[in-house]
Formats: structure tokens, sequence, C-alpha cells
């Protein structure tokens, strides 16, 4: 593990890229960097359809080997989308500032965003997950 900082200073603004660094890339760095975590393998983000993406995520390994919480802490896994069950993006729960999601899409690369953010600006329903 790291110092929260610097590895934060190391990602920030880095520009988003399907192939070969997308939210699961960065989830995955996060968790690995951050709290000495493996994530189960395989990428969700490299497929391009959500409703793919969706079902990849929903039936991905995370799935039985972390569990849902009801409120975040700090390292939580946090898998968005319209529809529990069905979500297309992954990012990080930080205790930073109050909480904060750690992720990247095409739109800004990696940032630090409130969870109520994104949950309203992008009608996201957020789920919590730590492993088992």
């Amino acid at each position: 593990m790291t110092d929260r900082a610097a590895f934060l200073r190391s990602v920030r603004g880095r520009p988003y890229d399907r192939a070969s660094f997308n939210c699961w890339h960065l989830a995955s760095l996060a968790q690995a960097v951050l709290f000495g975590r493996t994530l189960p393998a395989g990428d969700p983000g490299l497929v391009a359809d959500l409703r793919a993406r969706a079902r990849i995520l929903a039936t991905h390994p995370v799935r039985a080997a972390w569990r849902a919480i009801p409120k975040p802490v700090d390292g939580a896994l946090v898998l968005m989308g319209r529809v529990p069950g069905a979500e297309t993006h992954a990012g990080t729960w930080l205790s930073e500032d109050g909480g904060l999601i750690l992720h990247t899409d095409e739109g800004h690369g990696v940032a630090l965003d409130p969870p109520l953010e994104l949950a309203q600006a992008r009608r996201w329903r957020l789920t919590y997950l730590i492993p088992l």
C-alpha cells in the first residue's frame, strides 16, 4: 500500500482510455495500491455496449467475492448504474472530504466526485461492496 495523497496526485486528471485505462482498471488499481486487494479477473470496462457491460457486471466474480453494504466505508468498491444489479460503471469510495468516489470516464478522465453528485447528475444508483 502507498501514500494515498501521492497515489491520488498520480492518477487525478489522467485521461480515460477504454482499452488501457477505463473505470475497471482504475478501480482495480486503487483497490490494489490503497487497500492491498485484488479484484477478480475480467474487465467489464472493455465492453462498449452498455447492456452487455451491465450483464457482465451482474454476473462478474466480484458479486460472489464481495458483499453489498448499505452505507459506504473507506475502500468500498462502487458499482453505478440506473438499476441495481445492472450497473455499467465502477469506482472506489474514499473517505476524503466526507466521501468521494474515485472513478474515470470519457467525459473528464480520472476524478473524485461526491456520491450525491454522481447519483443526481446521472440518475445512478450506487451499490457499495466490500470483500467477504
